[in-house]
This record gives structure tokens, sequence and C-alpha cells, in this order.
């Protein structure tokens, strides 16, 4: 694993600032973890000692659409942000947060990778939206469902066959898609390197009390956050 479970007042987390540049932090609450909003994370970032004015979010709708977060709120599944003091958040519960800071901490991102943002290149075109040299970037991809319990169907499955010819492995007689990699590969192929790029090995499904996953628990399913920001 990257990173140790620690525990808050407000629940378990994990901290992520030491995979980043000097200057960013990050974060992502576990199952437990008292309330993802932006005020609710506000607080925890000052109880951290990363005290901001402002987290912006977006209203996820599964999409390939990447903004600023100066944007924010919006209908989008990426935030692009520069701004000191601030921070980005995505929340998930199987699909793939993804938290990406430029070589200097002047930009950072957060993305909500589901499999039609996977599919959609997301990472990609957030990549692409913070408009520094990809080579300079630093990439941590959050825990999310693993191909060992998301299987999909073959209509589903052949369209990512399609989109990412050669990307796949041979399936069997369940097709399953390892979303994580995915994004891993997109990100490589926009010219991240391969060693600045950070898996969390955590599969939301299997990590029963540690992860929120809407797949195994519906719709009594908490929502995790992942947040990126820059000090002030």
């Amino acid at each position: 694993m990257l990173s140790e479970v620690r525990d808050s007042p407000r629940g378990p987390y994990l901290d992520l600032s030491h995979l980043f540049p000097e200057g960013i932090f990050a974060f992502v609450t576990l199952h437990g973890f008292k309330g993802t909003d932006p005020e609710d994370l506000q607080g925890f970032l000052g109880e951290m000692g990363r005290p901001v004015r402002l987290v912006h979010r977006v209203e996820q709708v599964h999409s390939g659409t990447v903004v600023e977060a100066s944007s924010a709120p919006c209908a989008a599944d990426a935030l692009v942000g520069a701004a000191r003091g601030e921070a980005a958040r995505v929340v998930t519960a199987d699909c793939v947060p993804i938290l990406v800071s430029s070589a200097d901490g002047s930009r950072y991102t957060a993305i909500h990778a589901g499999w039609k943002g996977t599919l959609a290149r997301i990472v990609q075109s957030a990549v692409r939206a913070m408009d520094t040299a990809p080579s300079a970037l630093t990439a941590y991809i959050g825990p999310a469902v693993g191909p060992c319990c998301y299987t999909v169907d073959e209509g589903r499955y052949g369209r990512f066959e399609a989109e990412f010819p050669g990307w796949l492995p041979p399936t069997g007689p369940s097709p399953s898609l390892n979303l994580q990699a995915l994004n891993a590969l997109q990100l490589t192929q926009v010219g991240v390197p391969l060693s600045a790029i950070h898996t969390e090995a955590r599969c939301t499904t299997c990590e029963v009390g540690l992860c929120c996953s809407y797949r195994r628990d519906g719709d009594r399913a908490g929502r995790m956050a992942a947040l990126i920001g820059r000090m002030a």
C-alpha cells in the first residue's frame, strides 16, 4: 500500500502529501469519515494544518468534461486548479479518483473516472488542461473497484476493446475491467512517466469496512473524497 490508514476525529483517511511536490497536499477519506461536503473538508484541512479558504467541487455526471476550478460548481468530472490556499475535490464509491500535480505545484487537478469517464479519456483531457509538461507531472490513482470484482457484460467490454486495442488482457468466461490500469496507461500515453504514477492497491469492493463501494452496498454506500490543493 502507498499510504497507511490514519485516523482523525472525523474518521479514517489516507495522507498522500508525501507523494507530491512541496507545497501540495492530498488526501483520500475512507468509509466512516464524517462529511465529504466542501465545508466539512475545509474544516478537516484546517485540523490537518493545511487551512484553505475554499474547496472546489463539481456536480459529477460521469462525463469526460474538465473545467477550471474557478468555474465550479458546474456539471463536470474533473477540476483543474492553480490558486494558493484552495483545493479541488471529487467523490467516489468504486469509480477511480485521480489526483495530479505539476512539478512546481502551480497546477493541480482532481479527476473522477468511472467507466464512462475512462472510456472518454478524461484523465488525458485533464492533463492537457493543466497546460504544463506531462513529463514533469506526478499522479496518484486512488482506491477503486478492481478487476477481481468489476465484471461487465460483453457489450461494455467490447466498447473498451474498440477504444483501447491491445490494452486489455485476455478475458475469461466473465469479462472484467481494470479501470485503474487503464487510466495509468492513458497517463503514460500522454507523457507522464510511469515512475511518477502512484496506484493504490486497494479494491473498494473487497475492502469491507475501509472503502465505500456502491457495487457492494448499493444505496447504503457512503462516499470517499479525494482532494488535492496548494498551500497558502
